[in-house]
């Protein structure tokens, strides 16, 4: 029986024993991968176009992979976020997005942009892209693999840079990090958290708050996967909220055929969580996002995880998702300290 942890996790010994997998368990592994391999959506057909000249990554270039939306709002804060920790290139696929998020990408001279000729869900929900991207940028190195509404943070972050985050990794003998969303939500309803670029630098101005408590993490047949949250709490929602966000691209690398919450190779999947995402889900446009979202049926399922919460009568601007478990983010070392993740450091 797979063996569950408490999320946050404050017993040393289960961190530790997150990484054992058993010879039988990593030959079932083995099996299910030659099946997802398998099950890859053919990707002929599917073009990406470069909206400027193509250049090349520097052996020295940390690059972000990203897919986007109409994020055009907070993508002045995401890319400051990321440079700030060490990013030098990001590169980006456009999907039909109606709110300038092209044309502020287009003048940002570390962003390479791209469109394609197929949305996002006929991408295998932008699998295909991410593929085609690593390999067209070169493989045998470290990429950040994110959503445009997802903010990284990891233990020291505050005064190290990703590629001492990433010899972290390295030391350990990974070639992945682990890290959960955290959905962010504010302190009060959802229409009041408005958030306006002119005046705001980070979602966090707006969507302060995470569940504290109330997770549950445990192996899960391509990963170690976290759920919980105030989509799980209010809505039942339980989609994983696991990812791998820092990610060592070789020729074995492939997310098509697998999940955005565990690419292939699997057994590369089963660690401890090293760093969170804080994830920029609710705020005062959320209800009309998650409508959105339902009816357009681009992402997993036809956009189950959105319709679910769209047809709650309980999902509109007057709701406030605070309860007495909410917790204020604070510092990268408060979040270690709390168990919701491990600092790899000596």
């Amino acid at each position: 029986m797979a063996r569950s942890f408490r999320y946050p996790v404050r017993d040393p010994a289960d961190w530790a024993a997150m990484g054992r997998l058993s010879p039988l368990r990593r030959l079932a592994l083995a099996l299910r991968e030659r099946r997802y391999r398998r099950r890859a959506r053919p990707a002929d057909g599917i073009v990406l176009t470069p909206a400027g000249p193509e250049r090349p990554l520097a052996a020295d270039d940390l690059a972000l992979v990203c897919t986007v939306r109409n994020s055009a709002s907070y993508l002045p804060a995401f890319l400051a976020h990321y440079r700030r920790l060490g990013v030098s290139r990001f590169v980006f696929v456009d999907d039909r997005s109606d709110d300038g998020t092209a044309e502020l990408l287009a003048a940002e001279p570390d962003v390479d942009l791209f469109t394609s000729n197929v949305t996002y869900g006929a991408s295998a929900y932008g699998r295909v892209w991410r593929d085609a991207l690593f390999t067209r940028y070169g493989r045998g190195r470290w990429y950040l693999n994110v959503d445009a509404d997802e903010f990284l943070l990891f233990p020291g972050c505050e005064t190290r840079s990703l590629r001492d985050f990433i010899a972290d990794l390295e030391r350990a003998e990974l070639k992945r990090g682990l890290a959960p969303m955290l959905d962010l939500y504010p302190d009060g309803p959802l229409r009041e958290a408005v958030y306006d670029p002119a005046r705001h630098r980070h979602p966090l101005e707006v969507s302060p708050l995470i569940d504290g408590e109330g997770y549950e993490i445990a192996p899960e047949k391509f990963t170690l996967a976290v759920r919980g949250g105030p989509r799980t709490r209010l809505f039942g929602n339980r989609i994983r909220l696991t990812k791998f966000p820092v990610i060592f691209v070789d020729a074995a690398t492939q997310e098509n055929g697998s999940s955005i919450h565990g690419p292939l190779p699997i057994a590369r999947n089963f660690s401890a969580v090293h760093a969170v995402l804080l994830h920029f889900k609710f705020s005062s446009v959320s209800v009309e996002e998650f409508t959105r979202l339902a009816e357009e049926g681009e992402h997993f399922g036809g956009g189950v995880f959105y319709a679910e919460i769209a047809a709650s009568g309980a999902f509109n601007p007057d709701l406030s998702l605070e309860y007495p478990g909410s917790l204020r983010v604070g510092s990268s070392e408060d979040l270690v300290t709390r168990g919701f993740m491990q600092d790899l450091r000596p």
